[in-house]
């Protein structure tokens, strides 16, 4: 039974109703900061709770926000929508948000030892995450671009939110420059793909690319195609546009770090899958060719590259470079399984990765000092459990079983087969043993290499991290050993038609 018919009551707040509640607790944290001026300027608890206070309105609207979205679920719309209503759109939500509890739960302690400000961390963190929401939903061109736009000019700024740190200002005016460079790049290929098929509704635009080359536009169409792919290239961080993200995941403060790597990638690549794979689908011709070299480059460049990192954050960086690689093998799939299994995926590297970097964090302590490899010497024996939590996420990131990074890979390997793409499947596999050197490698200096006498030990972790480690740990584990259910939601949840899926929409027309 449909809870709510967006084509017959049809109103964008309700379909909107995830991304209104997060823009509202944005609003309340920077209002209540506007009016209340208690407790250190330094923006640390000072005394006053105000910190407990903005981190709970963050969680609770992120938790109501999730609610809403699998309250969506059920939802309906005209194929035509400018807001998207369907699996899809709930599941994106769903790992969108779940990243963001992880990354938010994380941030508190953070800000209090670095003693910054909290009203602007979190209602920049809720920004992004409309952005990031607005984005995967958006079925128009123009929304599509606002999304992304509110996205990234919230992470320019937490990108450089430690404002004494020469490193968190480098980074964050790289990445801006980079990121406006890419923001060209879509804007001019969204105008193209208006010439040659005269609408920005991406459900429209399907029906004349289905029409054929005339209809479609022809060289406009390659034209607009090649520099939307371009621009979201950037922001996926695919070789060769990857050169900003090193620098970036190095320089940020590492919650923000951890919502790049998590939110920002996998909104962007949602976005890239469902416009390439569904709505130009019909010219899959024109766009399979360059995604599949993509995808090759971005798997084995970054995994050489961090071969020789030293710097942990920076090594988790083209670690990330080269998960998008993994991630586009599921796009040039352009299958039900292809995308299921870059849900999936999307999914654990989001979970793996907020768990990574918050242990990243608690060792590199105040001003981030100790990010460094050998940083990590008998870091199992010093702590076991944050050793132990650790070597779990590598493992998973490396693809072992029975962890839910080895299920993803295994499910992308057999999208690849299945859609023929054999020298897609063979270099993930081989990049993902050239892998196993520089994850492993940090596992060896935890266990089997002792630590200098003038270590410092990471100090006791608080009952909050060590939740959100365990909750990270199970969820992993749990992924791995019993994927089944997991899959088959995810196929569930594309299986219905899809707003501008030609096929589906030629095989069943609405009704007049």
């Amino acid at each position: 039974m449909r809870v709510f018919d967006f084509a017959t009551h049809g109103s964008y707040w309700v379909a909107l109703l995830p991304e209104v509640i997060l823009s509202l607790a944005a609003m309340v944290i920077l209002m209540r900061d506007a009016f209340v001026r208690t407790g250190t300027a330094s923006g640390g608890d000072g005394g006053d709770g105000r910190m407990s206070v903005d981190s709970l309105v963050t969680l609770y609207s992120i938790a109501g926000a999730l609610i809403a979205s699998l309250w969506l679920s059920d939802a309906s719309g005209p194929p035509d929508a400018m807001i998207a209503l369907d699996g899809f759109r709930v599941a994106a939500d769903v790992i969108l948000l779940g990243g963001g509890l992880l990354v938010v739960s994380l941030s508190r302690d953070y800000l209090s030892r670095e003693g910054l400000r909290s009203p602007e961390f979190h209602a920049l963190t809720l920004m992004a995450l409309v952005g990031m929401m607005v984005l995967v939903a958006a079925r128009d061109l123009i929304l599509l671009f606002v999304g992304l736009e509110l996205m990234s000019i919230s992470v320019y700024v937490l990108t450089g939110f430690v404002r004494n740190n020469p490193r968190s200002s480098e980074a964050s005016l790289k990445y801006f420059i980079v990121g406006a460079f890419a923001s060209a790049f879509v804007v001019y290929g969204i105008a193209l793909l208006y010439g040659a098929t005269g609408t920005t509704r991406l459900a429209t635009a399907a029906e004349m690319i289905a029409a054929g080359p005339a209809a479609g536009g022809g060289l406009l169409l390659v034209a607009g195609i090649g520099l939307f792919l371009i621009g979201f290239a950037f922001k996926i961080a695919a070789v060769p546009f990857h050169m900003w993200a090193p620098d970036a995941y190095e320089g940020a403060p590492t919650p923000v770090t951890s919502l790049m790597a998590t939110g920002v990638k996998a909104a962007a690549f949602i976005a890239l899958l469902r416009v390439l794979t569904v709505d130009l689908g019909g010219a899959a011709d024109v766009w399979r060719s360059a995604v599949w070299w993509l995808a090759i480059l971005t798997m084995i460049v970054p995994n050489l590259v961090a071969l020789a990192q030293e710097d942990v954050k920076r090594m988790l960086a083209y670690s990330s470079v080269a998960h998008a690689g993994y991630l586009l093998v599921g796009v040039v799939a352009a299958s039900e399984l292809g995308r299921s299994a870059s849900l999936f995926y999307l999914a654990a590297y989001t979970v793996v990765t907020a768990g990574s970097f918050a242990i990243v964090f608690h060792v590199a302590g105040k001003g981030d000092r100790n990010q460094r490899v050998r940083d990590y010497r008998g870091l199992g024996w010093r702590r076991p459990l944050l050793g132990a939590g650790l070597f779990i996420f590598l493992l998973s990131l490396a693809g072992f079983p029975p962890t839910a990074g080895f299920v993803g890979k295994l499910y992308l390997l057999r999208a690849a087969v299945d859609a023929g793409e054999t020298a897609l499947a063979v270099t993930l596999v081989l990049t993902s043993l050239i892998a196993y050197y520089y994850y492993l490698r940090v596992v060896w200096k935890m266990y089997f290499e002792p630590a200098p006498e003038d270590a410092r030990t990471p100090a006791p972790s608080k009952p909050g991290f060590n939740l959100v480690i365990g909750t990270c740990v199970a969820l992993i584990l749990l992924a791995g050993l019993f994927p089944g259910r997991i899959i088959d939601r995810a196929r569930n949840a594309l299986a219905d038609p899809q707003p501008g899926d030609v096929a589906a929409r030629i095989s069943n027309p609405p009704a007049p």
